[in-house]
């Protein structure tokens, strides 16, 4: 299937410490959240065994398009079923952090997912690893 636009902005994923860590760059598209699901199913397949989380790195001002957000609910619910347990988030060089912020929060609010935002991945890697810490412990 073709995409109908090319893919907007910037996206890597990585694995570290039953973490998903995910940068999001510039003006994202509907396509990108395409390129998310490709590109973290390996991913996610891999950590499903056990609970996990998420580091989300929203870089620029990195809010998607209102035809994207059912897509970006419909996979975050599809993770939160394969043991995501939270998602702590990073927002750097926004013009707009609270726009960025609230954007962002509305979604995981929607989809129940425990969320938290942080100004450093420290932090961020400590809320994430008591989460998970927590959760196996139930």
């Amino acid at each position: 299937m073709l995409n109908k636009f090319i893919t907007h902005g910037y996206l890597n994923v990585f694995v570290e410490d039953r973490i998903l860590f995910v940068t999001a760059k510039y003006s994202p598209n509907s396509e990108m959240v395409r390129e998310f699901e490709i590109k973290t199913e390996e991913h996610i397949e891999a950590l499903r065994e056990a609970p996990w989380g998420s580091i989300a790195y929203l870089e620029d001002d990195s809010i998607f398009p209102l035809d994207a957000i059912a897509m970006i609910e419909a996979n975050l619910a599809r993770m939160i079923s394969l043991g995501l347990v939270g998602i702590a988030v990073i927002i750097r060089n926004a013009e707009s952090p609270s726009v960025i912020r609230d954007f962002w929060q509305s979604i995981y609010e929607k989809q129940e997912v425990p969320y938290h935002f942080f100004d450093n991945e420290e932090d961020a890697k400590a809320w994430l690893l008591r989460k998970i810490s927590l959760t196996s412990k139930a």
